[in-house]
């Protein structure tokens, strides 16, 4: 339907063209209007019948595909049973259409519906023929639920014309809700854009039929939804009726419904409940998801029985060299500002000193002399840092840097590849997904055959639950792609390792007359002397960690007590001799966290009861359709 009437704008717009064109340049005009121009001037003509014929180019040029009426529309339609029982009607069509005098149209297009409350009509087309009887050339197109016939070929028709068309349906009687069998029918297409002078239409039933009349019968005409009522005259025997309406404007139709008892046709199995084909198939969507989604949940759960060494963690307050921020952050799930992390893990240890710059929120970082350097990763993280230093080996911390970001991204990076290079976490797939996986699969590979055995049946109940099943298998299918992938999980030895950084969260998490409990201990006096400046140092060497947890803020507290306590301040950042002040350290994770991870912009219904009893309307039943031009 979207292609004829894209076609019809199309014909339109070229029409419209051709007669600007005429009319700005009459020597351009369609058809022979040159010609009898030039004829019209040797003749001494006064030019009168160049300009009518130019008003007719322009007539054509501004008229639409559309405009025409039809003269006559009759129509018969003979409903009878068939072997199985089943409502079989033949239908013939004789539209008297009245098109204008010059060339706008090839011939009409008439829609029929092809299924009808769930079922498939099984519509076929016997013919089309003029008035003589003689064969009218025609092709069928389908689109939204319509079958059309386009009539004619590339000649275009005038004035008067006859179109006979003859097809066949079945199932046209339903089974309604009020307990009775109805035809319940729309005799003239509501979806039209022309209008009828004078409109009659037989409807005549067969013996079987006519026996199983109910007497209950009722016309209705009118627009969509119009319950004004039609006389509809009854033959002797009963078996047909006669409707006529006259001057009926576009989009005006007419509805018969004539009561059966109930079980006089045999409904098709498309009409009768299958839950097989119309609700399985969307159970099954669901059901495969919900296993699509427990894998999902399987690889969870085997992330975190990967994280399991001993089971026991024990509180402490010290990290080996081997174990920076850069490698630590890449064997904690969910670790957090990994590069300040490391900028302040440099910064403790006597690397780096990090300072104001000349804008509040980005920080600068000077290189000291004579740091230690304890572990690879730290020399990368000081290059990426230091790659634009000055002479003076101090660096800006961008916020707005396209390549800083780059830098720190591929230093994240490098963190990531030293853990499976050193044997803390290595590729692996969790067997409780896939075998969730594949029941998933099966779930709804089951339901999509079932759905498509449906579709194919000619269920159209069918089609919800297939779109549900095919969306769902496009999901599931999906979701493959994760729950067959191997994913990174720690080793037993990554397991130990996060089990240790696990204790330095928990001896930062409990409070401080615990913590000093710990330093005071046996074991920790043995690592650390007792003092005030030494427990500094260790506030100071777990802070990284702190930042990778999500702790800084009350660690820094921590800090800022400490360090007013021992009448210090931080000499790694800043002024050594001003005091540590909590919100600058706050504030610099803030900072350095958005710089390295900056990252460059990126570029008509039906009822299915009640008409025969008086309760329908006009373009309520089956049938009708569309009437339009070519």
């Amino acid at each position: 339907m979207a292609a004829i009437r894209l076609a019809h704008a199309l014909a339109t717009i070229g029409l419209a063209t051709i007669g600007l064109a005429a009319a700005v340049t009459p020597t351009a005009a369609a058809g022979a209007a040159p010609a009898a121009s030039a004829a019209a001037s040797a003749a001494g003509n006064t030019g009168t019948g160049t300009r009518a014929e130019m008003l007719a180019d322009a007539r054509s040029a501004s008229a639409d595909v559309d405009d025409f009426s039809y003269e006559k529309w009759d129509a018969r339609f003979d409903v009878s049973l068939d072997d199985e029982g089943r409502a079989r009607m033949h239908v013939t069509e004789t539209l008297t259409a009245r098109f204008p005098d010059f060339d706008q149209n090839k011939g009409i297009v008439r829609g029929m519906p092809t299924s009808y409350e769930n079922a498939w009509l099984e519509l076929q087309i016997l013919s089309v023929t003029d008035g003589s009887g003689a064969e009218v050339p025609y092709e069928t197109d389908e689109d939204d639920g319509l079958l059309y016939v386009l009539t004619g070929d590339d000649d275009y028709v005038q004035g008067t014309q006859t179109y006979v068309i003859e097809y066949e349906m079945r199932d046209v009687v339903l089974s309604a809700d009020t307990g009775v069998d109805e035809f319940y029918w729309d005799l003239l297409p509501l979806d039209s854009t022309q209008p009828v002078e004078e409109f009659s239409a037989d409807v005549v039933f067969d013996a079987q039929m006519t026996d199983r009349m109910t007497g209950a019968t009722r016309c209705y005409v009118g627009y969509a939804g119009s319950t004004d009522e039609c006389p509809l005259a009854e033959s002797a025997d009963g078996s047909a009726f006669h409707v006529e309406a006259n001057e009926l404007s576009p989009g005006q139709g007419v509805t018969v419904a004539v009561g059966f008892e109930a079980g006089t046709a045999a409904q098709p199995s498309a009409r009768e409940p299958d839950p097989v084909t119309d609700t399985v198939p969307a159970i099954a969507a669901l059901g495969g998801l919900g296993l699509s989604v427990g894998g999902w949940f399987a690889v969870s759960s085997f992330k975190r029985s990967r994280r399991t060494a001993d089971g026991i963690v024990v509180a402490q307050y010290d990290v080996p060299d081997s174990l920076p921020p850069l490698l630590a952050a890449a064997i904690v799930p969910g670790a957090k500002a990994a590069i300040p992390a490391e900028i302040v893990h440099l910064a403790v240890r006597g690397t780096v000193r990090i300072e104001e710059g000349t804008e509040a929120e980005e920080p600068r970082l000077r290189r000291l002399p004579g740091g230690r350097i304890p572990d690879q990763l730290d020399v990368e993280a000081l290059d990426a840092l230091f790659t634009d230093a000055d002479a003076d080996g101090v660096a800006e911390l961008p916020t707005s840097s396209e390549e800083f970001a780059a830098r720190m991204t591929a230093l994240s990076k490098s963190g990531a590849e030293a853990a499976e290079s050193r044997g803390l976490v290595t590729k692996a797939r969790s067997r409780g997904a896939m075998i969730l996986q594949w029941c998933a699969i099966a779930v709804v590979v089951t339901g999509f055959g079932l759905g498509l055995w449906g579709i194919i049946a000619g269920r159209v109940t069918a089609l919800p639950a297939f779109v549900a099943i095919a969306f769902g298998l496009f999901l599931v299918l999906l979701s493959s792609l994760y729950s067959f992938s191997k994913h990174t999980v720690l080793t037993t030895e990554g397991a130990r390792q996060y089990e240790y950084l696990m204790g330095v969260r928990e001896f930062i998490r409990v409070a401080e007359a615990d913590r000093l409990r710990m330093l005071q201990s046996y074991s920790g006096a043995e690592r650390r002397h007792d003092g005030g400046a030494n427990v500094i140092v260790v506030y100071e060497r777990l802070l990284p960690y702190a930042m990778l947890f999500g702790m800084e803020d009350e660690w820094g507290q921590v800090l800022e007590t400490a360090y007013t306590s021992a009448q210090r301040g931080a000499t790694w950042i800043g002024d050594p001799t001003a005091p540590f002040v909590r919100g600058q350290l706050v504030a610099f994770a803030a900072s350095s966290n958005a710089a390295a991870t900056y990252s460059a912009p990126s570029a008509s219904s039906s009822s299915s009861a009640g008409g025969s009893f008086g309760g329908g309307f006009s373009g309520g039943g089956g049938g009708g359709g569309f009437s339009g031009g070519r």
